[in-house]
């Protein structure tokens, strides 16, 4: 006879499924096909709600719901795997605020009443104080609060446009999110391809692109970002050449510049690492937490170029005090410092991208 007992101990029943048969899925798409999931449930007891319609307008609202709630389920389940597309984002948003307030529309007086707190939460968020929409629906708000009667059809679309007025503008903020982010990762790609050109043109012409330095005194040696040479023919106690009898080009590596461009990658390490530290929580949803990640991840190439720019700047004299460094490491020294301070570009690019997101702390 087989023994269970002994099967269960070798064998392992795998979990059920979920239920419906979906498998997990990106946190992306879990959040609107939840919020489409629940908006399903009202959408079915509306259906249940036996209202009289001789014209058939409640029927179409219903339809319209319907149509909304699919065309958002099927931006979520038949876009990329990992990234979605902006519009996906705003395909499948758009779709579920009009959902919502084609629902409000359809909802019983005690319900309107109800939600009417809700809706002066979202409209006094996204619509300024001298908006008329905010203005009705915040005297409204003070009638269902004193208890003055039922609503009438007035004051019931006057609910539903505000609410609709206000995922508008609510949809018109992530768009300038997206947007923002999207023009930044052009830019870092632009960048990128700049650095990988400086690295190219340093290592096929590394006289053209001159990242040495000759100190003085004693001026017998040559100091590269590579390492340092002495210069050739001359005993370390004769007397030091002239300025223009040696040529530091001469001395170069055609792995200088890449050198230099690692070292302001490090700089742009620590800025992006104080960035990253002041990220919001509720930033970190497939909506907003793609604009900081490209203002964090643009400081590496511009750090990098940065290096590059300060180390030619220094070599070209044009910082006081600094036209002969000593070493090697005082090289990829000052490389890192100039790194670190692109902070004072992008900056001014940290600042745009809180603008932007201060008007999308909440969920939408």
């Amino acid at each position: 006879m087989w023994d269970t007992g002994k099967a269960r101990r070798f064998f392992v029943v795998p979990p059920p499924p979920r239920s419906g048969g979906r498998a997990n899925l990106a946190p992306w798409r879990e959040l609107p096909l939840t919020v489409i999931s629940r908006m399903r449930t009202q959408l079915a007891k509306e259906e249940c709600r036996a209202v009289g319609d001789a014209d058939g307008r409640r029927q179409a609202g219903l339809e319209g719901v319907k149509r909304h709630l699919q065309e958002a389920e099927e931006a979520c389940l038949n876009a990329s795997r990992f990234r979605p597309r902006s519009g996906t984002l705003e395909r499948a948003w758009s779709n579920i605020r009009a959902a919502e307030t084609d629902l409000l529309s359809l909802a019983s007086d005690d319900e309107v009443r109800a939600r009417t707190p809700e809706v002066l939460g979202i409209v006094r968020r996204q619509l300024p104080e001298d908006s008329p929409q905010r203005q009705a629906v915040e005297e409204i708000a003070g009638n269902v609060e004193a208890g003055d009667g039922p609503l009438t059809d007035q004051e019931r679309s006057a609910l539903v446009r505000a609410l609709g007025f206000a995922h508008a503008a609510l949809g018109g903020k992530y768009r300038r999110v997206r947007v923002l982010a999207d023009l930044l990762w052009i830019v870092t790609g632009a960048a990128t391809l700049g650095l990988v050109a400086l690295a190219l043109w340093g290592y096929l012409d590394k006289q053209s692109l001159d990242l040495c330095f000759r100190p003085q005194p004693p001026g017998n040696r040559v100091v590269c970002p590579t390492g340092e040479h002495k210069v050739e023919g001359l005993p370390p106690t004769a007397e030091a050449p002239a300025v223009t009898d040696v040529a530091t080009g001469t001395y170069s590596s055609t792995l200088d510049v890449l050198t230099v461009e690692c070292a302001g990658l490090i700089g742009a390490a620590l800025t992006v690492v104080a960035a990253v530290h002041r990220l919001h929580v509720d930033q970190a949803t497939q909506y907003k937490f793609r604009l900081p990640l490209a203002t964090a991840v643009l400081k590496f190439p511009v750090g990098a170029l940065s290096a590059v720019a300060g180390i030619v700047l220094i070599k070209g004299a044009f910082v006081p005090g600094l036209s002969d460094l000593d070493s090697s490491a005082q090289i990829l020294g000052w490389a890192v410092v100039f790194g670190a301070a692109q902070h004072l570009v992008t900056h001014i690019v940290d600042q745009r991208a809180e603008e932007a997101l201060s008007g999308v702390r909440r969920p939408p």
